[in-house]
């Protein structure tokens, strides 16, 4: 009798293979979803570390500009791509500071007399968004670049 009765909660508590094979399909379905996700998570995090770096880099540029220095003389004080690793896998080919000129903005019917003349200049700089952080030529891809267009006033 005692052996009836083993036999019959073994029966009872025990998982069929079918019920087995489903369960171990569901988990496997749920590990491969979180699995692909954390990598496109990581992808993302480096594509917007990358953007964050070069708009960073790009705004020192148009800020050093805009204190009086020239475009030559931003390219000399900043770190270039050949000398810093990390803005060669960042940036795509070589920021700029384009110096379009002088532009003047009169006053208003008010202030006739006020006349302010600016300088203006384009910051354009790209992020690589190759997959391969490798600086080499041929590994990167150039993603949207990026101008700013900002302006100095002329002290005189």
């Amino acid at each position: 009798m005692k052996n009836t009765l083993i036999q019959r909660f073994s029966r009872r508590l025990a998982y069929t293979v079918i019920e087995v094979l489903a369960a171990g399909a569901v988990v496997a379905v749920g590990t491969t979803a979180a699995v692909s996700l954390s990598a496109s998570l990581m992808i993302q995090e480096e594509f917007t570390w990358r953007v964050a770096v070069v708009r960073n880099y790009e705004e020192n540029m148009a800020r050093l500009w805009q204190l009086g220095l020239s475009a030559a003389m931003v390219q000399n004080i900043l770190p270039t791509r050949a000398n810093n690793p990390l803005l060669a896998q960042q940036i795509y080919g070589t920021p700029a500071i384009q110096e379009l000129g002088i532009t003047g903005l009169d006053g208003d019917a008010a202030m006739t007399e006020v006349h302010v003349h600016v300088e203006v200049a384009n910051v354009t700089a790209a992020v690589n968004i190759g997959s391969d952080p490798d600086p080499s030529a041929a590994a990167q891809v150039e993603g949207a670049s990026q101008t700013l267009k900002v302006c100095r006033p002329i002290i005189r």
